[in-house]
């Protein structure tokens, strides 16, 4: 049974995209299903992030809001 989620993409305005994710999806399937790729994702207000090949259904509920970003690069 699939899970109904909304993804922001952070630094837009643009509204949240609601999504079904099925069991076994990784987050890296469901961000090129929008067109997102070079995006990561996590929880709002976590430094939880989800690795592309990451399975997200198990942990994920029905109404869950994550968000998109690109990746930052630290200490260059």
């Amino acid at each position: 049974m699939p899970k109904q989620i909304a993804i922001k993409v952070a630094g837009t305005e643009a509204e949240p995209l609601d999504i079904q994710v099925q069991p076994g999806q990784t987050a890296g399937e469901v961000l090129s299903q929008l067109g997102l790729s070079g995006y990561i994702l996590s929880f709002p207000n976590s430094n939880r992030f989800f690795a592309n090949e990451e399975p997200i259904y198990s942990q994920i509920v029905d109404g869950d809001k994550l968000i998109a970003t690109t990746p930052a690069q630290v200490g260059v």
